[in-house]
């Protein structure tokens, strides 16, 4: 994967400050976080400094904002669940974030209360802040979705 991150050069001039390969989180080998970009505040600014090489966490900084790339593994849901709580992910969980996730291969299942619906390329979801939900692959090949997640806090 190649990202690409414009900005300024010391001069004032419009320059690429980052191009290649995106800094990547595995979580129990179930799921896979490519972290294109994270801010700190909002409005942001241009930047030199990568601030996605941080340590990761699942919730952009209070007023930042993460653009991510998740793959969630194929495979039995219960093992991803006990996995996923070790690593940052939970069943059901909140966040205090506004996320605008597509899914752009594959197939996951969106559990929001007693509500579930099976999304796949193409389909969009805006999960609004604090509501609990999880994000389940249960077709046989893995799942790849884009996400943009802007703090609520």
């Amino acid at each position: 994967m190649n990202r690409v991150v414009t900005g300024f050069d010391a001069a004032g001039r419009p320059v690429i400050v980052h191009h290649g390969e995106p800094p990547t989180v595995i979580h129990a080998g179930r799921y896979v976080t490519t972290e294109l970009w994270v801010t700190d505040r909002t409005p942001p600014s241009a930047s030199a400094a990568d601030t996605s090489t941080r340590p990761w966490e699942l919730e952009p900084p209070p007023c930042g904002t993460c653009f991510r790339i998740v793959e969630i593994a194929p495979g039995d849901d219960a093992a991803v669940e006990a996995d996923a709580e070790h690593e940052g992910f939970q069943e059901a969980h909140a966040t205090d974030t506004l996320d605008y996730v597509t899914v752009i291969s594959g197939q996951v299942t969106l559990l929001v209360g007693d509500e579930e619906i099976t999304l796949g390329p193409g389909d969009s979801v805006v999960q609004q802040p604090g509501v609990p939900h999880d994000w389940q692959n249960r077709s046989a090949e893995r799942a790849v979705m884009v996400g943009v997640l802007l703090s609520a806090r």
